[in-house]
């Protein structure tokens, strides 16, 4: 099968280099009207085969590759039959060339996304050492990493995470003392369909005269107080009963539990604080960290601006929200059958002062080796391909045929997806959301409960600190126990 499906991607490579061939080329023959054109030869440029820097002939000798993959995104991560749909090709072709270049076949195990099985499944391959599987790639909130069944990433061949296939915005909040267990790169495919952004109606803002949001991030004046005052001209009690009600009004805002805390990390919420030792300290209380959740919690108390989550996703394709905040992946679902146009943006800065946006993702898997893999150089080196590769031929695919074209119908929000996918960070408190009680959700959850911040603050202090001196206790032992070995 896999060498009949790579004669099919040897056939659909020289289908596309003839139709590329057959296109006319540009004349430059010199004539009477442009005596400057001369014929000259030119040297071919020299291209890379491959995005990567692995050795061209590096191969495993016919070796099965076992991937742990959740059920759920099996289809986006790997494929194996071609079916006509771009990017399911796409995932194909690139799964045939690793196999080919490597001299393996990929085996998919695929999990139900549980967090008891999958611990179960990785606890039990590390404890009985059988190397089941090759990698895994579970979902990052189940706390798995922290059973210490984990290979340090960093001291594995291979691997080179400064490249722009990687996720730095994970990958350097998950560092520890210089270990790193866990990584995200272009190998997942949530890291563009999970981005949060802010979606508005393009009919509504032009019957209300508003200002173009695109225009607002070009010009860096899409803060939050002219985004909330947008919204507050959204907005309209239309049945004039002096309620809104999301059946009968239009509202200003909308969004979920995702993405209304997706407010704070755009405001510059970050809770950890790298240590110049490597570790990491929970040092973010002061003023800018309160003017975060004033703001947010002024917005999300404010009922006649938005609505919180009741109707989410249909008000907004019905045409009766002027603002909706939702993952891009909403552009291959609901809101493609959307009548009136939307354009997207990425979350307002929280003022003046804030010099970048800041985008925020609703949640990936990770990839991790476990330490009783039978070759982590394998491992190692078919994942650093994996990511480029998809760098290379899969994103551009889903990213720029179909969310920037295709599904969105806007050509401008490509300039917004770029803008999304280059800022997105993970915080290092959300990264490690299982060791440290989901801290990550506890100063939205209090804004929606109309708590203080200074008690919802210090009720949880202590506890957290606690957890985070454990937290990196056990890397310091880990290092301990490999300088033993």
């Amino acid at each position: 099968m896999k060498r009949l499906l790579a004669l099919l991607l040897a056939a659909i490579m020289v289908s596309s280099a003839v139709s590329c061939a057959a296109d006319p080329a540009e004349d430059t023959t010199p004539t009477a009207e442009n005596p400057a054109a001369e014929a000259t030869e030119t040297e071919p440029v020299e291209t890379k085969r491959f995005l990567d820097d692995l050795p061209e002939e590096l191969s495993f000798g016919d070796s099965d590759f076992n991937i742990l993959v959740r059920s759920e995104r099996e289809d986006t991560t790997l494929a194996f039959e071609l079916i006509g749909e771009t990017v399911n090709d796409a995932i194909c072709e690139r799964t045939l060339l690793l196999e080919d270049r490597f001299d393996v076949t990929i085996m998919p195990t695929p999990l139900v996304s549980d967090k008891g099985q999958w611990n179960t499944a990785i606890a039990g391959s590390a404890q009985a050492a059988d190397g089941a599987y090759d990698v895994v790639l579970p979902d990052y909130w189940w706390g798995i990493e922290l059973g210490g069944y984990y290979a340090d990433l960093n001291q594995i061949d291979y691997f080179d995470f400064s490249r722009e296939y990687w996720c730095k915005g994970w990958n350097q909040n998950n560092e520890i003392y210089g270990k790193l267990f866990t990584a995200v790169g272009d190998w997942s495919l949530d890291l563009i369909l999970q981005l949060e952004a802010i979606y508005f109606n393009q009919r509504m803002l032009t019957e209300l005269q508003l200002e173009n949001p695109y225009d607002l991030v070009k010009e860096d004046k899409w803060i939050h107080d002219t985004f909330i005052q947008m919204a507050q001209t959204g907005h309209r009690d239309m049945d004039g009963d002096g309620k809104m009600n999301p059946r009968n009004d239009v509202y200003g805002i909308m969004y979920n539990l995702h993405g209304g805390r997706g407010f704070l990390y755009a405001y510059g919420m970050k809770l950890g604080t790298k240590t110049d030792d490597g570790g990491w300290s929970l040092d973010y209380y002061n003023d800018r960290f309160v003017k975060m959740y004033d703001t947010v919690y002024a917005m999300h108390n404010d009922s006649r601006l938005v609505n919180y989550g009741e109707g989410y996703g249909q008000l907004f394709a019905g045409g009766s929200t002027l603002f909706q905040v939702g993952v891009l992946d909403c552009t291959r679902g609901y809101l493609r059958d959307m009548e009136d146009d939307f354009g997207l943006v990425p979350y307002p800065k929280l003022d003046e002062a804030q010099e970048d946006f800041i985008s925020f993702n609703l949640g990936t898997a990770y990839m991790a080796i476990i330490k009783s893999a039978k070759n982590p150089a394998m491992s190692a080196a078919i994942m650093e391909a994996f990511s480029a590769e998809n760098c290379k031929s899969v994103v551009p695919v889903l990213y720029e045929d179909a969310l920037k074209d295709k599904y969105s119908r806007d050509p401008v929000a490509a300039e917004m997806i770029d803008i999304l996918k280059r800022t997105v960070h993970f915080d290092f408190a959300f990264v490690n959301d299982a060791a440290l009680n989901a801290l990550c959700n506890v100063y939205f959850n209090a804004i929606n409960d109309k708590k203080p911040l200074s008690s919802t603050y210090q009720s949880q202090k202590k506890l957290t600190e606690r957890l985070l001196e454990k937290l990196m206790r056990s890397y310091q032992d880990t290092e301990e126990e490999a300088a033993a070995e």
